[in-house]
């Protein structure tokens, strides 16, 4: 069912034990959100504990690493920042109480959802929620929900950031939030193997049709070459939009099981959530993405296929 704000607010206080779940390759936007939401939650003595199937960043962990988690028997399950059961892995066979999310929602079996469709990141929305809840912004959850912000957003470049996360950010920072570290560390600084994964991507970079199309593919063997974590790659799938004329930009991960994720980005009318639905995926406007089972070569001529299709569709 889907709900308002105020009524998710007022649904959140009817029960007393709360397990979060964040998505699986986590990001700032679902940790942020979901250690921010778990101690507005403990603020009104609500015990609550945070669970995913993959780790945390390590770049989150001096925030999270402070939150003490409930144990927590029978929990009530609420996914954040999950655009479907599946982005919620090892933990898909729960049942669902609620569901907060801002992508192109299809969270099946959840009892209540409240979704604000391309909202610059899922932390506005939680702030909504903890806002109309009554509870006060402590500067520990001003400091995740800030860094849910900053790195959803691209620190304020994303073509989703709008008046209201302006507004939220704002208040997150009267809050405490550490806007300067913050955005420093999430935007700016990075280890030598960042960099050196980057220049990995960017010398598998492909372009066709008229250079309007570009992809790029990181192999597992690529993160070990580097020394880095599929969790230090926060933001990468953004690389692409530097690339002046680009019309599509996708970049093509290996996953554990050999299959292929290819990560989207368009710009203007071009929208990457209809492009990957066409292979089962799916996300926001202009990022979105899809999992091919079948070889990084063959993901490339198959997703440049249809990238190269879509285009014409629209004239280009």
């Amino acid at each position: 069912m889907d709900i308002s704000v105020r009524k998710m607010a007022e649904k959140l206080r009817e029960y007393d034990n709360y397990c979060i779940v964040y998505h699986i390759r986590p990001d700032g936007d679902c940790i942020g959100s979901a250690f921010g939401l778990c101690l507005a939650l403990q603020s009104v003595s609500k015990k609550c504990t945070v669970r995913g199937q993959d780790e945390i960043p390590r770049i989150h962990r001096y925030m999270t690493d402070k939150v003490r988690c409930d144990d927590v028997g029978e929990p009530v399950y609420i996914a954040v920042d999950c655009a479907s059961r599946y982005r919620v892995g090892t933990y898909g066979d729960k049942h669902f109480t609620f569901c907060i999310d801002h992508h192109q929602n299809t969270f099946d079996n959840v009892d209540y959802r409240y979704v604000e469709t391309d909202t610059g990141a899922c932390a506005e929305i939680i702030f909504k929620v903890i806002r109309e809840m009554g509870i006060t912004v402590t500067k520990p959850i001003a400091d995740l929900l800030y860094t849910a912000v900053v790195t959803d957003t691209l620190c304020f470049r994303t073509t989703d950031t709008d008046v209201q996360t302006f507004e939220v950010a704002a208040e997150l920072a009267k809050a405490g939030a550490d806007v300067y570290h913050i955005g420093r560390i999430n935007t700016f600084i990075k280890s030598a193997g960042r960099m050196k994964i980057e220049n990995i991507l960017r010398d598998s970079f492909h372009f066709t049709y008229d250079d309007k199309i570009v992809t790029g593919i990181i192999m597992l063997k690529d993160l070990e070459t580097a020394g880095v974590a599929d969790s230090d790659l926060e933001g990468i799938n953004s690389f692409v939009e530097q690339i002046e004329g680009l019309r599509i930009g996708v970049t093509i991960r290996e996953l554990p099981d050999g299959r292929m994720r290819c990560s989207m980005r368009t710009g203007g009318e071009l929208s990457a959530n209809d492009i990957c639905k066409s292979h089962g995926g799916g996300g926001h406007f202009h990022a979105a993405c899809c999992e091919l089972d079948m070889s990084a070569s063959e993901a490339r001529d198959v997703i440049e296929k249809t990238c190269r299709e879509y285009l014409e569709s629209k004239g280009y």
